[in-house]
């Protein structure tokens, strides 16, 4: 046989093997397609066999899943009217699941997500809300704006404008409550400025008009951004509120009097004695340095309860 005809034969019987194993193995791809096919197929028919299951087992006991939208709902009226945390709505529907049908109870990041979206959506429509106007300021929105600033995403400041109508106190016999007040704005800032509120008022006051008047604490950056507005042609009458007056009073008498030092010593020796102990229901409460002569009436009313409680001389030598 000649070479020609050996490499021939040669390459011939390689083709048959090259033929034989690509048919297995084009034969093993298909196997493999079709066995994941069924088991995906299967896995979907378990997951709805189940869900059925489920679903039987709490109409035999005489529950039923709720909507969605029922369950969004009940986490919003825990966070905006029992005015407790995000983690303890999570944990109240958590432990409350299967006496309400929840399958599963939302995440604390999940009711966030939740109370974000629904603030977005108040934030859009406030901006068609309107009150009745004033007689003395007939071309405003019949609003009153609160304007306050907190601290909320760590160095920034967050400036916020809440509404309420200005005819409140004549048709309701209460202060305005969360029902009443409309958010109308917020910003974020690094630092805010009599300028920089101005401007962002501004920006208010194109979309929804003039305020009837401004309600706001007694600080620099906002007397400033009042009477910018004003020579801008945009002002309205300025309300101080009452409770940050009178702590800025008495801040002026008492920050520097000697027996108000003596005081808040006491309080803070008291509360490090009391805390971490049988009588820790006893301690002062808890009064941020910042708004001490806002919330001074709580230390005065603890500390006259506890000296009624315990008049000098009553307690026995070496108890707590």
């Amino acid at each position: 046989m000649s070479q020609f005809s050996k490499m021939k034969h040669s390459r011939e019987q390689w083709k048959e093997k090259a033929k034989r194993r690509g048919t297995a193995e084009r034969y093993e791809r298909r196997e493999k397609t079709r066995m994941k096919s069924e088991r995906d197929q299967l896995t979907e028919a378990l997951k709805a066999s189940e869900a059925r299951v489920h679903e039987f087992e709490t109409q035999r006991n005489g529950l039923t899943t709720r909507p969605k939208g029922d369950v969004v709902h009940f986490a919003l009226q825990l966070f905006l009217e029992a005015r407790i945390s995000f983690r303890a709505v999570s944990r109240v529907l958590a432990l409350l699941a299967g006496a309400l049908g929840i399958r599963k109870a939302p995440c604390a990041q999940t009711i966030i997500h939740w109370v974000i979206r629904l603030t977005i959506v108040r934030l859009d429509a406030a901006r068609t809300w309107r009150g009745l106007p004033l007689d003395s300021a007939p071309f405003t929105s019949g609003l009153i704006w609160m304007i306050d600033l907190s601290i909320g995403l760590g160095a920034g400041k967050i400036l916020a404008v809440v509404a309420f109508d200005a005819h409140h106190h004549q048709w309701e016999s209460g202060a305005p409550t969360l029902l009443h007040a409309h958010c109308i704005g917020v910003a974020v800032a690094h630092a805010w400025t009599g300028e920089t509120i101005a401007d962002f008022l501004g920006r208010l006051i194109a979309t929804l008009g003039r305020p009837a008047a401004y309600l706001k604490e007694s600080g620099s950056d906002r007397h400033k951004a009042v009477d910018v507005l004003e020579t801008r042609g945009l002002g309205s009458p300025c309300i101080d509120d009452i409770s940050h007056a009178a702590a800025g009073m008495l801040k002026r008498i008492y920050q520097d009097h000697p027996a108000f030092e003596r005081f808040l010593s006491a309080c803070g020796t008291a509360s490090g004695q009391l805390k971490q102990t049988l009588l820790a229901c006893l301690a002062p409460p808890t009064v941020r340095t910042k708004a001490r002569f806002m919330h001074g009436h709580r230390l005065f009313t603890w500390a006259d309860r506890v000296l009624q409680l315990s008049p000098p001389g009553g307690a026995k030598s070496g108890s707590m």
